[in-house]
């Protein structure tokens, strides 16, 4: 495995990642400046990047480069990384051989808490016990699909040992992020504490995730894993009375501060855009500001 690793690495350094055009080609809409000005966005921070695929065009960009927390958008950063180094075949197992210790260890002995989780957030907003890891056996495509379609904490923790050849927490974070900075990505926007995004001090700019996205964009097991508004996991009732119900293929992020969705959707001239859109520490209820998102998603996809 270690051979794999570097091969495709050395290979990623000549690769040519897409760059969009620097400059915003669209005016933001009326409606989008007001609801930042709103009193329950007055204080929040929102990153947004849209981009046209088909053209290359940066339709829109708002604090891009800011670094801020994205929660389960890292799921995206992990899965993709494993995606390309392992590939879609590539059959999950519930053991491996840790470097401190060569016997066989299984998965849910090296998982617990994670010092760096902000504890509140592992028991409210993330349910599912983060040592009950059902989908060993399944080939990496189909565990990344449940894994972003459903936000599963731990699987992503999981691919993160699988990441590695020392197959150990720092040493898979440290390869998934090498990976990205070989395939051109300013990994300045990334900082990476886990590979869930529990971590409170988790990073990324809206920049960094719309790179990834673009770099991804013809990988269909990374798109395929993504779920689909109005229809499945976590986007299920998201857009779903809007014309991009079906036509969106999204990974949301929540914690209690923040409220973010990043993914695909295809727009009624069928171009394809990349879209990020995070917000951190509105003061608005969670259903309230998940419907006026649905509304800028309405207002900013053509």
């Amino acid at each position: 495995m270690k051979k794999k690793f570097r091969y495709l690495l050395i290979c990623a350094l000549f690769a040519v990642p897409m760059v969009p055009g620097n400059a915003q080609t669209r005016k933001l809409p009326q409606a989008f400046q007001q609801w930042l000005e709103s009193p329950s966005m007055r204080h929040a921070t929102v990153a947004l990047e849209i981009v046209d695929l088909d053209t290359d065009e940066l339709c829109y960009s708002v604090d891009a480069q800011r670094l801020v927390q994205p929660a389960s958008l890292m799921k995206l950063v992990t899965t993709g990384a494993a995606v390309r180094l392992l590939g879609g075949d590539y059959v999950i197992c519930d053991s491996i051989s840790c470097v401190a210790d060569t016997s066989l260890i299984p998965i849910p002995e090296l998982l617990g808490y994670n010092p760096d989780w902000m504890i509140e957030d592992v028991g409210s907003s993330y349910i599912e016990p983060l040592t009950n890891i059902p989908d060993t056996g399944l080939k990496l495509r189909e565990f990344i699909r449940k894994t972003n379609e459903n936000s599963l904490n731990a699987n992503a923790e999981m691919l993160v040992y699988h990441l590695s050849p020392e197959h150990a927490l720092q040493a898979g974070l440290d390869t998934i992020r090498n990976y990205w900075q070989s395939r051109g990505l300013d990994t300045d926007g990334l900082v990476m504490y886990d590979g869930c995004g529990l971590a409170p001090n988790d990073r990324m700019t809206a920049r960094f995730m719309s790179e990834l996205l673009r770099e991804m964009k013809d990988e269909e097991d990374f798109r395929s894993s993504l779920a689909i508004a109005g229809r499945t996991g976590t986007v299920i009732n998201f857009l779903k009375s809007s014309v991009l119900s079906g036509r969106a293929y999204l990974k949301t992020g929540t914690t209690k501060s923040v409220t973010a969705y990043a993914g695909y959707a295809t727009g009624s001239n069928n171009h394809t855009y990349s879209v990020v859109l995070i917000v951190n520490n509105s003061s608005e209820k969670l259903t309230l500001l998940r419907k006026e998102i649905e509304k800028m998603f309405n207002l900013l996809i053509l």
